[in-house]
């Protein structure tokens, strides 16, 4: 959980550069939705960089992390999200799933919301 909490304070989410060495390099981070960032991106390279070419432009992206509970190599993360981006905004609650290698290293990752159908309008927009 030390490395999820480390993952989340990683600098703003709208540069993940920070966040390169928290990934093996074959991870895979599964985007939920039907809009232009969902999907799988697999590799540090598609995470760091074209899932966030994904999400442009944002004028704000939060993700706070409200609870955490681990299990063997898996850890969840409750999160709350705040975004604006082209004069919509949005705030919902959501979920990562973690995946960890035997290096400790984030080998996959599931993103969950509690309001899809908003989240997918949000990144249409």
């Amino acid at each position: 959980m030390d490395v999820v909490r480390r993952f989340y304070g990683a600098g703003p989410a709208a540069d993940d550069s920070e966040r390169r060495s928290f990934f093996a390099p074959d991870a895979v981070w599964h985007v939920p939705g039907d809009n232009p960032v969902s999907g799988p991106c697999r590799g540090i390279e598609q995470i760091t960089g074209l899932m966030v070419e994904r999400m442009a432009p944002l004028d704000d992206w939060r993700i706070e992390p409200r609870h955490m509970m681990a299990n063997g190599d898996l850890v969840l993360a409750v999160v709350h999200v705040f975004g604006t981006r082209r004069g919509h905004s949005i705030k919902t609650h959501g979920g990562h799933v973690f995946r960890f290698d035997s290096d400790g290293r984030i080998a996959e990752a599931w993103g969950f919301t509690e309001d899809q159908a908003a989240l997918d309008e949000f990144f249409r927009a």
